[in-house]
């Protein structure tokens, strides 16, 4: 069920904020743990405690950029936020969870083909062939794991139009890239309006942090013991 600003985020100071984002994370972190512990290892359960644990990294990342540049903030709501529509995809499309173990191999892949492409001629040739081996592993495991060949990572906007949040993504997404990147707004104009924006990240992040604990607790069946958010008895 997707949970609404008002359930979970009301407005406060910096002090409360930062307060707010910590206790979400180590409630990523205990039920991560709760998991481990109580319900049995499967491919799934890897990977929405791996989507979990990421969501509490950049939360944590949240919190130390509060007094920094706003890009920093930009960038982990705008992490939290993709977290989010993967898990919501995975959720909707079991059959997809093969394919998201695919892209990582074929993420390793593009990082080591350009760091191949940076090397300069004959030199570090030693280098160079552990490299081009690496990568042939990598490109071994998917066969023998019967994994989807993956040639480009599917793009959240892709993602977001199969779970229902496409006009979602068209308005945040347009927020995230002008204040992650540094575009002309950000570099000449952002504090016109950098208050408005800082609150917007901020709810954001802590919204989809909790939708997502709510998704992966009700597909793994932890309890509202575990599970409920901070403050409730």
């Amino acid at each position: 069920m997707s949970k609404r600003l008002k359930d979970y985020v009301i407005e406060s100071n910096q002090a409360e904020v930062r307060k707010n984002l910590e206790k979400i994370t180590k409630k990523c972190r205990f039920i991560i743990r709760w998991i481990d512990t109580n319900v049995p290892r499967t491919g799934e359960r890897v990977i929405l405690c791996n989507l979990l644990g990421a969501t509490a990294d950049y939360l944590e990342l949240a919190k130390s950029s509060l007094n920094s540049h706003i890009s920093s903030l930009a960038l982990s709501t705008r992490s939290v936020y993709e977290i989010n529509v993967r898990l919501r995809s995975l959720l909707e499309n079991p059959e997809s969870l093969n394919q998201w173990q695919s892209e990582a191999v074929t993420d390793k892949v593009q990082v080591l083909e350009g760091i191949l492409t940076l090397a300069n001629g004959d030199e570090k040739l030693a280098e160079q062939n552990i490299l081009k081996q690496e990568i042939e592993r990598l490109k071994g495991l998917v066969d023998k794991y019967g994994l989807p060949t993956v040639k480009q990572p599917t793009t959240t906007g892709n993602l977001a139009k199969t779970v229902g949040m496409e006009d979602e993504h068209a308005a945040m997404f347009k927020l995230y890239s002008k204040l992650v990147h540094p575009s002309s707004y950000l570099v000449n104009d952002h504090s016109a309006s950098s208050i408005e924006n800082q609150k917007t990240l901020q709810i954001y992040a802590q919204l989809n942090a909790h939708d997502s604990i709510s998704r992966v607790c009700e597909k793994l069946g932890v309890p509202f013991e575990v599970s409920k958010p901070y403050g409730q008895d």
